[in-house]
């Protein structure tokens, strides 16, 4: 099978941030919305917003080129940062892989559930275990990506995953090498199937923190299926996810030139 076109979505985490004390402020009893039930109210179709844990969360409407990628990913940044403003000027977002959160703002029952819903691991087919969020204080944004593509089957959508972590997972260590995320979650090859095609979920809320890596995840996913078409070879599935669990920059690069995933 080929893919001829696409569409990519995305409902990445952020973090609200108090920039008077650089301290995370929990996003819940500041964020309206919940999983399932987004707040949309004075957005366009297709866009929302809502608590996940003691995160922020957007999703966005599928997209079909890269200017809409960028536009949609950027217009819910400034949304949200203009949301949280208004409650108290020095609100900001932080889009980062992992933070470290006082307790005062974990006492919620919210604030201790993590992975609500499974993930997989695409080299074992196993669910991934799901976090303890009463072991740590660390919390990790995730940056999701959504594809969606014609004729999806699960057999196209798997081998798919694995060129995403080639192209995309590896590719993401040369900006963001944090690894205590994946503590919680996102190691290589996590993913949850769709009606639509799948869920890539390897990667962080930092590969949205400029422009410039926003259009890059974009232009890797365009790699992606360009190489998967055409049947292109992919470094070994070992080296692959020891290289994005362990964040091990050297590994990548040497992955990433050999194979010219970027």
């Amino acid at each position: 099978m080929r893919i001829y076109s696409f569409t990519l979505g995305a409902d990445p985490e952020l973090f609200i941030i108090d920039t008077s004390t650089n301290k995370v402020v929990s996003s819940i009893g500041l964020i309206p919305g919940i999983k399932d039930h987004p707040y949309t109210e004075d957005m366009p179709k297709g866009f929302g917003i809502e608590t996940d844990n003691i995160l922020a969360e957007f999703n966005i409407p599928p997209c079909k080129n890269i200017e809409e990628w960028v536009n949609n990913i950027e217009y819910m940044k400034n949304y949200l940062r203009s949301f949280v403003k208004r409650i108290n000027k020095n609100y900001d977002i932080k889009c980062s892989a992992y933070e470290i959160v006082d307790e005062d703002q974990l006492q919620s029952k919210e604030a201790q559930l993590m992975g609500c819903d499974t993930d997989y691991n695409v080299y074992t087919m196993r669910p991934n275990p799901k976090p303890d969020a009463r072991k740590s204080n660390g919390r990790g944004a995730g940056f999701h990506v959504h594809f969606g593509y014609d004729g999806q089957n699960i057999e196209t959508s798997l081998t798919l995953i694995k060129y995403f972590d080639a192209f995309l997972g590896l590719v993401s260590l040369l900006y963001d090498s944090d690894v205590r995320r994946r503590d919680f979650y996102g190691k290589a090859g996590a993913f949850r199937l769709c009606e639509y095609g799948f869920e890539f979920r390897t990667l962080s809320s930092a590969m949205m923190s400029n422009t410039e890596l926003i259009s890059i995840i974009y232009k890797q996913v365009i790699r992606a299926v360009n190489s998967f078409n055409m049947g292109g070879m992919l470094p070994d599935y070992t080296s692959t996810q020891t290289a994005i669990n362990n964040g091990d920059v050297k590994l990548a690069k040497q992955l990433i030139s050999k194979y010219s995933l970027f």
